[in-house]
């Protein structure tokens, strides 16, 4: 048994990829092509499918229990295993907040397959935590990263006694976060983080904004997370999309100066003219989360709007679909709008979206804080049945999907594959490259693009666009493969 300040030292020292352990890749190499090279600090704990997430937990556990205790079995089948005293299987609940040293578990959702799993590093709060992982781009290839998470697909913890008794000073601790994530009718303190992208610099506008645009990311990731994606990445990836600022959890990004045109509506009266704000997490974030990072988009609009002099009106306060066809704000659409269809709104809908967004700005700018609201999902817009391709279900991101079994191989030369969801604002997961052949499960159609999926042997779910497809008309493009 390790005391707490043990713990966090060893999650320190797999983050840093300096941890004393016999599994620790000490120098860059390879034994398996399906799979990047593994980088130093990468644990490999048995020299198969290289650095798996559950490679860190068998490492993890081995130090724990001074190597009498080795896990076997995929992440999912971590809590069958026989645990040493002391340590005890909990149901992840709404009210749980995990302790530091904690293995969390996934096996539902798109972990169902083989789970995933990963120590807590950050307790955090019931909506988010920091989690130390391996594998979690699906590689098998980097030391154990950090990243904040949001619950989603975990199930269960494993709880790590402490050698020392700290228990009770802890929960005392969590309690406070607890309350602090509850309170209400308070403007958000906003963090900003102004580190313009480098990879290629945008045209300046040479005039004020007329307004701004108001986007869901289409992406589980925060907005701490885009900055480090975004940051350094080449004119290749910059020019699929970028707008100025990338909001979640109080945490402002700004990728873009006021001053620069941002490629963020596909539109070039958008682009120049308006600024682009990202509500943050609208792929996997609970509806509490979203709508909190909603909010604080809003705050954040009211204060631009506020600067630049401009009313709160139609004319200032646009959304994505008014500029091209996309489902996009689709999170947003499907809360305060119930409509859900892959489809662009129509009128109607946009202007009901925009009343809303307009509403809440308005508060913030007149110095009052908003009561943002829902709608029930009782009466769908008639547009998600009565466009809804034959044979798909559309999910409440607007996804449309359904079940086919089929083998894909790309007759180009590579097509990137994606994890979270179908959509290219997610994380890269790996690539697919010319004649290389997959097994795919399901397709989708989301994000301009037809999509396939399959679950990697990580137990990941990953997902590659294989054609173009036009939401408004049906038309597809040229296919990038052949399928059988």
């Amino acid at each position: 048994m390790k005391t707490k300040a043990q713990i966090q030292a060893r999650l320190k020292a797999y983050a840093k990829g300096t941890v004393d352990s016999p599994y620790r890749v000490t120098k860059p190499y390879s034994y398996d092509a399906r799979f990047g090279k593994m980088e130093v600090g990468a644990i490999d704990a048995d020299q198969s499918f290289h650095a798996q997430c559950m490679d860190l937990i068998v490492d993890y556990m081995l130090w724990l229990t001074d190597n009498k205790t080795r896990m076997w079995g995929d992440a999912k089948q971590s809590i069958n295993n026989k645990l040493p005293e002391g340590y005890k299987v909990v149901k992840n609940e709404p009210e749980t907040i995990p302790e530091t040293g904690w293995i969390a578990v996934y096996t539902i959702g798109s972990y169902a397959q083989y789970g995933h799993i990963g120590i807590v590093n950050n307790p955090g709060n019931t909506t988010k935590f920091q989690i130390l992982e391996q594998n979690w781009n699906n590689l098998a290839n980097k030391k154990p990263q950090l990243r904040w998470d949001n619950y989603y697909g975990l199930t269960h913890f494993i709880a790590v006694p402490y050698a020392e008794s700290t228990v009770k000073k802890e929960t005392a601790k969590k309690t406070t976060a607890k309350a602090t994530t509850t309170t209400k009718k308070k403007t958000t303190k906003l963090k900003y983080n102004r580190d313009e992208v480098k990879g290629y610099k945008l045209p300046k506008r040479g005039y004020k904004p007329k307004g701004i645009v108001i986007h869901n990311d289409a992406s589980s990731l925060t907005a701490e997370q885009w900055r480090n994606a975004l940051v350094n990445a080449p004119l290749s990836i910059l020019e699929r999309g970028i707008a100025h600022s990338y909001i979640s959890n109080g945490y402002v990004y700004q990728a873009l100066p006021e001053s620069r045109i941002a490629w963020h509506t596909a539109n070039n009266d958008g682009n120049k003219n308006y600024y682009g704000i990202e509500v943050c997490q609208s792929m996997r974030a609970t509806d509490k989360q979203f709508l909190e990072n909603e909010q604080q988009a809003f705050q954040e609009a009211a204060r631009m709007l506020k600067k630049w002099k401009l009313p709160v009106n139609r004319d200032t306060v646009r959304i994505h679909s008014e500029f091209s066809a996309t489902q996009c704000p689709h999170r947003s659409l499907a809360l305060h709008c119930n409509y859900t269809s892959s489809y662009r709104a129509p009128q109607d809908v946009v202007n009901k979206m925009k009343d809303y967004f307009i509403s809440q700005i308005k508060s913030y700018y007149d110095g009052k804080i908003p009561t943002g609201t829902t709608v029930t999902a009782s009466k769908p817009s008639t547009n998600t049945t009565t466009k809804t391709p034959s044979g798909f279900k559309t999910n409440r991101y607007g996804i449309l999907y359904k079940a086919e079994h089929a083998s894909f191989t790309p007759t180009v030369k590579y097509i990137y594959t994606r994890s979270v969801g179908p959509s290219r604002q997610n994380p890269v997961a790996g690539v697919l490259y010319k004649g290389q052949t997959i097994d795919y499960s399901e397709i989708q159609k989301f994000d301009g693009h037809i999509w396939v999926s399959w679950d990697t042997n990580a137990g990941i779910t990953v997902y590659m666009p294989v054609r173009e497809w036009n939401a408004q008309t049906g038309a597809v493009g040229p296919l990038w493969g052949t399928i059988k």
